[in-house]
């Protein structure tokens, strides 16, 4: 029995290894992929000073000023640094942002110099810039500018009307405090 065993085990390895070797043989590897050569690259000479717009920096460090001298409720040095930006003409932004300072100014109640009509002036004069401006990134940013002076605008005409709003209460309040009173005399007998 063993060597019946032994028999058919040999075969069953044979035909194992048989079935083995029939199939099909691995996929050849894929052809190479010859890449083609890269261009050389070209580097451009760097220039020992970058290209600088002294106006616009100057306008900015003037617009920095003027908005720390706002903060600091030195209203006429703000006024005036925001003119000077306006009067230099550098850019399309630096003309925007002074005179969205200009105006933020002009509507700032602690000012004594507070006027709503030079504001809406100068929202027309900002409006007139964008309008001539040609359309790009500097357009866009002044126009937005432009908006935000308009809700400005809207937001003190607001306040205007909480104001009297509030007067009218205020005086309201008093006739029914002094209503009161009488009433209280008339029933207690004062």
């Amino acid at each position: 029995m063993s060597f019946n065993y032994l028999q058919a085990t040999s075969v069953a390895v044979l035909v194992v290894l048989m079935t083995a070797c029939a199939s099909a043989p691995p996929p050849p590897p894929p052809p190479e992929v010859i890449a083609a050569p890269e261009p050389a690259l070209i580097i451009e000479p760097i220039a020992c000073e970058p290209e600088i717009d002294l106006a616009t920096e100057a306008a900015v460090r003037k617009l920095k000023l003027a908005n720390e001298w706002h903060k600091e409720l030195r209203y006429e040095s703000a006024f005036e640094a925001y003119e000077a930006v306006l009067a230099e003409h550098a850019s399309l932004l630096s003309d925007a942002y002074a005179l969205w300072g200009i105006i933020s100014i002009r509507l700032d109640r602690d000012n004594p110099g507070y006027s709503r009509e030079a504001a809406q002036t100068a929202i027309y004069v900002l409006d007139q810039r964008t309008q001539l401006a040609l359309e790009g990134e500097a357009a866009n940013e002044a126009r937005l500018l432009w908006f935000s002076a308009q809700i400005m605008i809207e937001a003190d005409v607001s306040k205007d009307k909480v104001v009297a709003q509030n007067r009218q209460l205020k005086e309201e309040l008093a006739q029914r405090d002094e209503a009161i009173k009488r009433l209280r005399e008339l029933t207690l007998g004062n």
